[in-house]
């Protein structure tokens, strides 16, 4: 009984420089990962309606490189929270465009345009 006391505080000992340890690692592996640079756009767009939101805000979310998407249907903006090592904001424009929707003077493509409901086509293509 005498013997197992001590080895039984050694374990947690031992245990606990483990689990300290871990942290220390852990530590130097996070600031990597944590200062990675981020950016928010706000890009004007066609987008009128909650069908227009949410597939902007779906697609986009599926983007590499995307933290976060959201259209505010009052003002027509998006605004995106982006990785900047990742993606450029010509590039989201771009993406948004082959979706249908203008975003600030890169207009929609056409032929996704046509293909979007036409409660998403009530601006027109080419309404500013």
């Amino acid at each position: 009984m005498q013997n197992f006391i001590p080895n039984l505080a050694l374990g947690r000992l031992r245990f606990s420089l483990i689990v300290v340890l871990g942290c220390i690692v852990l530590a130097f592996l996070n600031p990597a990962q944590a200062q990675q640079p981020i950016a928010t756009l706000q890009i004007e767009t066609s987008a009128i309606c909650g069908m227009c939101k949410n597939r902007l805000e779906t697609e986009l979310g599926f983007l590499r490189g995307i933290k976060s998407a959201t259209l505010n249907l009052d003002t027509k903006v998006l605004t995106v929270v982006y990785k900047t090592n990742r993606l450029k904001p010509d590039s989201i424009r771009e993406k948004i465009a082959s979706l249908g929707y203008r975003a600030d003077s890169v207009p929609a493509e056409p032929k996704a345009f046509e293909a979007l409901p036409a409660c998403c086509q009530a601006e027109g293509l080419h309404h500013p």
